[in-house]
């Protein structure tokens, strides 16, 4: 069992990092000019042995999400309810905070190869910024 400790010095790390990613200067345009999120350290926090890697990616239709990659250092993947844990410290919204179903608007992808989850989240109200 892998443990999730979030505490004050948890979420002053969420904070910095959330601090950076959401200014649109720094907002993540994906192509192949884009540097990797996971390469800098502005983007990532580790929590116990959850790596996160967050930013606001703004995709080439104009629209923004806020994206997060979780991974852990084994075989295995994140703990869904650790991971949505996680998820609800970076803003995104609309868990039940219960279940291990991820909202409606919530996106997921796995990479069994990276030992991590990947979620997003449509950031409506500034995805009509340029």
């Amino acid at each position: 069992m892998r443990a999730l400790v979030i505490d004050a010095y948890a979420r002053k790390q969420v904070e910095r990092v959330l601090a950076h990613a959401l200014d649109p200067r720094h907002w993540y345009r994906p192509g192949k000019d884009s540097r990797i999120p996971g390469n800098d350290p502005h983007f990532v926090v580790h929590l116990n042995t959850y790596r996160c890697v967050f930013t606001i990616s703004k995709s080439n239709q104009g629209l923004a999400y806020r994206q997060l990659s979780i991974s852990i250092p084994s075989e295995n993947l994140p703990n869904i309810f650790a991971a949505l844990t996680i998820a609800e410290l970076f803003g995104f919204t609309g868990w039940d905070g219960k279940s291990q179903d991820l909202p409606l608007s919530w996106m997921a992808h796995v990479s069994t190869a990276e030992h991590c989850i990947v979620l997003a989240q449509p950031y409506e109200k500034e995805s009509a910024m340029a």
